[in-house]
Formats: C-alpha cells, sequence, structure tokens
C-alpha cells in the first residue's frame, strides 16, 4: 500500500509538460553544475592528499598518519547535511510525506475498501521525522559553524591521555558548562554499538566569537574497550571499532554538539607537539562556493516555481487537477492518466464523449468512491465489445451504474459504462 501512495505521487508527475519540463530542466541544470563543483573539489583535495603520501614503512609502524586530518593533527567539523542535500531531501520526500499524511488524516476511500489510515499517518511521520531531523542538523552548523579539533597528543593512548585544543563558536548559557565525552564504538552489521564512553564537565568561559576548549582527558584501561591493532591489514581497518570526541553544550533551542573521529592505539607514549595552524583547513562560519551554490539551487527552484504556478493558473490545472479530478474534456490518453492518479479516492460514475477537433475527447464529474466499493470504468467500446464486458462483469458481481453512447470521428457508435461492486454506504 505503501508503494502504491509512492506511486500516486510519481503518477501526478506525469502530467507536467511544456513550461513544467523546462522548469525541472532548469533545476535539474543548476543540480549538475553543483555536482561538477563538488566533484572538481574532491579531485583537488585528493591530489593534495596524494602529494602528502608518507612511505609504506612509516604508514605499518604509525597506521594513524593514513588519516590525512590525523596527520595534519586538525580536525574539522562541519555539517553532515549540506543546504543542497537538505533542498534535496524537502524537494524528493516532503511531497510524498504530504501525500502519506493527507492520506492518513482524511483516509480516502480505495477501490478494495481498504483504509490508509495507519499506512498514510506511520509513512508520513516517518519522511516527516527524517526532514526535521536534516533541517535541525542543518540549523544547528548555521548557527555555529565548523569545529576545529587540534590535536596535541598524536595518537592518544589506552592507560595515557588524548589531548586536544578545541576552537569553537560556543554559545553563551546559564552557565559556564561543557561536557567533554571520549566514546569507543563499533559496528555491528546495520547497527552501531557503544562499548565504553567517559566524560567529564567542565567550566569554559565563552569568548566574544571563538572559544577554545582545552581537552585533556585520561583514558583509563576497562573491560569492553577495542582499539585497531598497529600491524591491521585493510581489510581490519575497514571494519575497525573507532573512537569519537563530543564537545557538547546545552542552551535554550539548539544545543551545541560537535563531534571528532580522533586516534586512539594502544601503543608507547609519543611526544606531544602543539597542532600548527593550517590554511587549508581552516575553521569557518560559512562556506562561499557552498553559498553561491545555494543561491543557484534556491533561484532555480523559485524559477520553477514561478513557471509552474504561471502555467497553471493559465490552464486552470492547479485549481482542478490538484485538489480534485479533472472535469475537463481531454483525450483518452490524458483521461486514462486521471483515471490512474485518482482511483485510489475518485471514480467516473458517468463517462461522456465526443468526437472535437479530429479526436475523441471524454469528461466526467468525477465522485469520490463509496465505502468498501471497487470500481471498473470502460470507454471507447463498440456495442458488441461492450455487450461483452458487461456480461462478464454481471458475473463477476458488478452492477452497472451507468452507460453512455455516442458517434465517434470514424463514425461508429461508441459506449462509455462504469460499473460498481459492494455494498455502499
Amino acid at each position: 500500500m505503501a508503494l502504491g501512495l509512492f506511486a500516486f505521487w510519481l503518477v501526478g508527475l506525469s502530467r507536467l509538460r511544456g513550461w513544467y519540463l523546462i522548469a525541472i530542466v532548469v533545476l535539474a541544470l543548476a543540480l549538475f553544475l553543483y555536482g561538477v563543483r563538488l566533484v572538481w573539489a574532491w579531485l583537488a583535495d585528493r591530489k593534495a592528499a596524494l602529494r602528502e603520501l608518507l612511505p609504506g614503512e612509516v604508514l605499518s609502524a604509525r597506521p594513524w598518519l593514513r588519516v590525512r586530518a590525523w596527520r595534519r593533527r586538525e580536525i574539522v567539523f562541519g555539517s553532515p547535511v549540506s543546504t543542497v542535500f537538505l533542498l534535496l531531501a524537502c524537494l524528493f520526500f516532503g511531497a510524498p510525506a504530504l501525500l502519506f499524511l493527507w492520506a492518513g488524516i482524511t483516509d480516502p476511500a480505495t477501490r478494495s475498501g481498504e483504509s490508509l489510515r495507519i499506512t498514510g499517518l506511520l509513512w508520513g511521520s516517518v519522511m516527516a521525522f527524517i526532514l526535521v531531523a536534516l533541517t535541525y542538523w542543518r540549523l544547528r552548523h548555521w548557527r555555529y559553524g565548523n569545529s576545529v579539533c587540534r590535536l596535541i597528543t598524536l595518537p592518544g593512548r589506552l592507560g595515557g591521555w588524548l589531548k586536544a585544543d578545541v576552537e569553537c563558536a560556543l554559545p553563551a548559557g546559564a552557565d559556564d558548562a561543557v561536557i567533554v565525552r571520549l566514546k569507543n564504538m563499533e559496528s555491528r552489521g546495520r547497527s552501531v554499538a557503544e562499548l565504553w564512553r567517559m566524560e567529564q564537565r567542565i567550566a569554559v568561559p565563552v569568548q566574544a566569537d571563538r572559544t577554545v576548549v582545552n581537552v585533556r582527558l585520561q583514558i583509563p584501561r576497562a573491560s569492553g574497550q577495542k582499539v585497531l591493532s598497529p600491524n591491521a591489514g585493510a581489510l581490519a581497518r575497514f571494519a575497525a571499532p573507532w573512537w569519537v570526541l563530543e564537545v557538547e553544550k546545552k542552551v535554550p533551542g539548539i544545543d551545541f554538539l560537535a563531534q571528532f573521529g580522533v586516534p586512539v592505539y594502544d601503543v608507547p607514549e609519543m611526544p606531544e607537539a602543539p597542532a600548527p595552524r593550517l590554511p587549508m583547513e581552516q575553521a569557518s562560519r560559512s562556506d562561499p562556493a557552498g553559498r553561491w551554490a545555494a543561491a543557484l539551487i534556491t533561484v532555480a527552484g523559485a524559477a520553477a516555481l514561478v513557471a509552474i504556478t504561471y502555467q497553471a493558473s493559465r490552464s486552470g490545472w492547479l485549481s482542478t487537477s490538484i485538489m480534485q479530478p479533472s472535469a475537463q474534456w481531454m483525450a483518452s490518453e490524458r483521461f486514462q492518466r486521471e483515471l490512474d492518479v485518482w482511483s485510489m479516492s475518485h471514480y467516473p460514475p458517468a463517462i461522456e464523449g465526443r468526437c472535437a477537433g479530429g479526436r475523441e475527447e471524454y469528461r466526467s464529474d468525477w465522485q469520490p468512491i463509496p465505502p468498501n466499493t471497487r470500481f471498473i470504468a470502460r470507454w471507447d467500446m463498440t456495442a458488441r465489445f461492450y455487450n461483452l464486458k458487461n456480461r462478464e462483469y454481471a458475473a463477476a458481481g458488478y452492477a452497472l451504474e451507468s452507460t453512455t453512447r455516442f458517434t465517434d470521428c470514424s463514425g461508429v457508435e461508441a459506449v462509455q459504462a462504469t460499473w460498481l461492486k459492494g455494498s455502499p454506504q
């Protein structure tokens, strides 16, 4: 049933034509250009990483140097959800979420008489929850920007210390309390398990712009902890447990939270060193290229909406085909699409036909499907074919609701009919 509701939305897109298609092409072109920018940036970053690649014997003795951010002693925490990703999520999941919620609230009658209330509310709530979560993550980044963790100990050591300075836009709150948390995580199939954690509550005075949180965690040895062996192979590294450093502060509205994947190993103590401030990884509250890309997507989306609204207002499609089936005269192919889109909630009690402009056209004053009722609608039938189908449907328990006739453009009598089966209430 959920797939049926999703198909209902997709079939609705098949009505798009003319200006609608142009608007979609504009939006798709904007997305393509943004994708090209992302690929170009990724290739540049990849080339820079290859230039910094260390000899194999060094990496085998110090595997944490394989990760570029660890090697540079500077880990940047940004938003897991970009503006473009959020716009795409709203575009492709927002409309189905509204459809599911509408079906769950109104519970329209279906051809099979099956209720859509539970399915609609369930899937609509799930999609709405996902969109709310994505929006929350994006708003958090808009408010606090990027955070940077500069490693002093490389790596952090079991039975030793993890020391780092976290530069962030820490918000002012009722007090200066900040929670610093270290977690040991492991992937188990489709889920993620927390193996161990420790946390400290420290007081950090908030600075005007950027605040530095001094992280000084002494990691005790405890049962359940897992670290990657320095001699682990490629397959073991792929499925290895990992460690996450979190800096959190509770404030009214959107809480501050920064998460960093940090290196923690069971190795001899390494010398400490202050992390250099590298220009390539500087923290920033905003990404100019990202802002321009988001602006481009927004303008393209606005242009698409304006074009669709303008064309719909001229054709009357907006008022007749979105909230209810269209009662206008239309060709057989479009009438079939109208039936496909609305067959879960409406049916044509009587189908009229005519020959206009050298083609057959049809219309109907659509009505909601009575509860616990199924229907069959056919048009453009010859009289002989209609008689055969009428006997076939009558044997299957369907009652004839209506029949109409007209002379088609080839001079042959065409028959339209609708049959109902069930007990209308």
